[in-house]
């Protein structure tokens, strides 16, 4: 049956006549993303077919997964969508994959999806618009409050309590057929503009951070243990070919901006595939602290940190970490784990297929999205200006740390000319231009920067170590804004960052490759 031509059409027939029986099921939609009128809501777009609906086992694993002993999950099946293969309200978020033969007829719903078959997952972020919880002026006048030493964030807390425990995002799902509603003040609404660039339903994500394979042959997605490394995943180029969005491969990282959004711009073309926007960033990070996330009780849990130092996708510790990034790892800060592939049993730190690693997920299930905290830092599309009277986005600091983008320096005189072209500006969020990382009323709304305040200049003084930090009043994590010689942002926080990870991280950099840095896909169909 094609769908989009509405009729049907025969196949691989030895025979001159053939009869079909076409028996049509109303596909299954989520109450929890219907319209108040009981219309169809933001449902996932799979993409005309494209993208292969799944339902992930908590109790299974794969057949073709070798664990010893623990709790396993992540067996992968066809969803049927004429049933429930997605409940928001019960915080299950949609989850499709992409084979790497890009065929979709290979299966039946209930069928197992080998895990060697798969190229990349992905997860639907539905369209919503949510409610300010201040004007917005009080966020532009947010300034930093500078506090003396203290000897862990509990005692930060004692005296200037974690909004994120309790202070809950309020959405409401809506479909771009509902317009746009541009609230700025508190208790109003805004379309969350995420979703107003590309006048979609939704987006999808990659459910981890995106990997590189390293196989000499591109046909193949299965991890050679004993040839991957993390130095392996270490390659500033934009070879499309290279992209794998799996859990246990290595992340995908020392790569300038301009060849990461290439690689995911020419992912899949007729999706709108490019590279994540700090505004997307901010989507998901309000999807998770709302009742749809991790707070579905009225109270929120933090996302687990992805602590594994070798940059393995989809890892997680089995807590959070209680003190910041200390230079030193003691259990309050914990990183390590496995270095290969072939060790991901041992140690504190869980593989994915645990389900201990379910606590690294923004649903705190396998339906969630991973290594939005810890693992490597995530370079976003979220660029400043270049200067003060220049409103071209900045290419990097100098000739030496910038993108790789045409374009001027925010730091020095001159342009880099060699570079890639610069997108159209829907691929990007653009920043006022300062020298300063407090300069926190130039963020967007929806982008989880300004609206993560209050923000605090604090001293650490934990064991022997001192050390100064700027966070935000959301789970203390890290916050330091975009400035002149470090223009780009990133997400996320580091594996070996502590607490200063999180969902709400933010810190500013050149754009050019680092081994710490990596990148994410989102596909707009």
């Amino acid at each position: 049956w094609n769908d989009e031509k509405w009729s049907v059409e025969i196949k691989g027939v030895s025979t001159t006549k053939t009869k079909c029986y076409l028996y049509f099921k109303e596909i299954y939609i989520d109450e929890t993303l219907k319209q108040t009128d009981g219309s169809i809501g933001p449902i996932p777009d799979l993409g005309s077919g494209r993208l292969i609906p799944i339902t992930i086992s908590d109790s299974e694993k794969p057949s073709d997964v070798t664990y010893n002993g623990g709790s396993l999950g992540g067996k992968v099946r066809k969803a049927d969508i004429t049933t429930d293969w997605y409940n928001y309200s019960k915080q299950q978020w949609a989850n499709a994959i992409i084979l790497k033969d890009g065929e979709v007829d290979h299966y039946k719903p209930g069928d197992e999806i080998l895990e060697n078959v798969i190229e990349s997952y992905f997860v639907w972020i539905p369209r919503y618009r949510y409610k300010l919880k201040n004007d917005e002026n009080v966020y532009n006048g947010y300034t930093i409050t500078e506090i003396g030493s203290v000897g862990s964030i509990s005692e930060f807390y004692e005296r200037y309590p974690n909004q994120a425990t309790s202070n809950i995002f309020d959405i409401q799902f809506e479909t771009k057929n509902d317009g746009v509603k541009a609230g700025n003040t508190k208790d109003t609404y805004i379309t969350h503009p995420a979703f107003t660039t590309f006048n979609s339903n939704g987006f999808w994500v990659g459910k981890f951070e995106t990997g590189y394979n390293q196989n000499d042959s591109n046909d193949n997605v299965a991890p050679n243990v004993s040839t991957w490394n993390t130095k392996g995943a270490e390659k500033n180029e934009n070879k499309t070919e290279k992209i794998i969005i799996k859990p246990n491969v290595y992340s995908w990282r020392n790569i300038q901006v301009s060849n990461a959004f290439y690689a995911s711009y020419e992912y899949i073309r007729e999706l709108e595939s490019h590279m994540m926007k700090n505004t997307e960033w901010g989507a998901i990070a309000y999807l998770t602290q709302s009742k749809y996330g991790r707070c579905p009780n009225g109270t929120c849990t933090e996302i687990s940190i992805n602590n594994s130092e070798y940059y393995i996708t989809g890892m997680s510790t089995t807590h959070a970490p209680t003190c910041g990034s200390i230079g030193a790892n003691e259990q309050c800060n914990f990183y390590g784990g496995p270095k290969e592939l072939s060790e991901l049993e041992s140690g504190d730190i869980k593989g994915y297929y645990l389900t201990e690693s379910q606590g690294g997920s923004t649903t705190g299930n396998y339906t969630g999205i991973y290594d939005m905290v810890g693992g490597s830092w995530e370079y976003v599309m979220g660029v400043m200006q270049a200067g003060a009277n220049d409103v071209r986005p900045s290419t990097g600091c100098d000739a030496t740390n910038n993108s790789g983008f045409i374009g001027p320096y925010s730091m020095s005189s001159g342009e880099n000319s060699n570079g890639l072209s610069w997108p159209s500006s829907k691929y990007y969020d653009l920043y006022d231009y300062d020298t300063s990382t407090e300069q926190y009323q130039r963020g967007i709304l929806g982008d989880a920067t300004k609206e993560v305040g209050s923000f605090y200049k604090i001293k650490y003084q934990i064991s022997s170590y001192s050390g100064e930090r700027k966070i935000g009043s959301y789970n203390a994590d890290l916050a330091y804004f975009v400035k002149s010689n470090t223009p780009w942002f990133r997400r996320g926080g580091f594996n070996s960052d502590g607490t200063d990870t999180g969902v709400f991280a933010f810190a500013e950099d050149y754009g050019s490759g680092t081994f710490c840095n990596g990148f994410r896909i989102v596909l707009s169909p």
